[in-house]
């Protein structure tokens, strides 16, 4: 909920939906938003992360909610520059040229585990989180490319 004094009228935006019951883990996903975002095939560095349970044969993901009161928005001291809403998509966005590295969009953040990650690039600390792949013509690249479609994307205002 948000503080009285903060206001909760920032734009809805769409979020990525996965449907663990057809994910098979193949993180088909992970590689494509990996390379899609930072040109690197890399499990690490994606937006969105599939959690095997082997012995279980399920396969969870952790990918951001774009919250309707995103307190990793609200947190960051440099609010609209470093953290930012896009106008047209009302996804959530870090701005990496702008970010002061000080973590407390991850901090805010309501889940567990945090839904902002963190890299380190040498001493620079980067802060990165789903951000619908944010211009991107065809939408959230992870969507276009899983094989068992466990991977959707829901329009603003669709709460399903």
């Amino acid at each position: 909920m948000p503080p009285a004094d903060v206001p909760a009228d920032v734009p809805k935006s769409g979020k990525i939906v996965h449907n663990p019951d057809l994910c098979r883990g193949c993180k088909v996903c992970e590689v494509a938003c990996s390379v899609y975002h930072d040109g690197i095939c890399s499990g690490w560095l994606s937006r969105i992360h599939i959690v095997p349970d082997d012995l279980a044969l399920e396969f969870p993901a952790h990918i951001c909610h774009q919250c309707r009161y995103p307190s990793c928005y609200y947190a960051c001291p440099k609010k609209d520059k470093a953290m930012s809403i896009d106008s047209k998509t009302g996804a959530r966005y870090i701005n990496d040229d702008e970010c002061l590295r000080c973590g407390k969009c991850a901090a805010a953040c309501p889940f567990t585990p945090s839904l902002v990650w963190r890299r380190e690039e040498g001493s620079k600390k980067i802060y990165y989180t789903c951000d619908l792949c944010r211009g991107r013509e065809n939408g959230p690249i992870c969507v276009e490319v899983c094989p068992r479609q466990a991977v959707t994307f829901k329009p603003r205002g669709i709460t399903k």
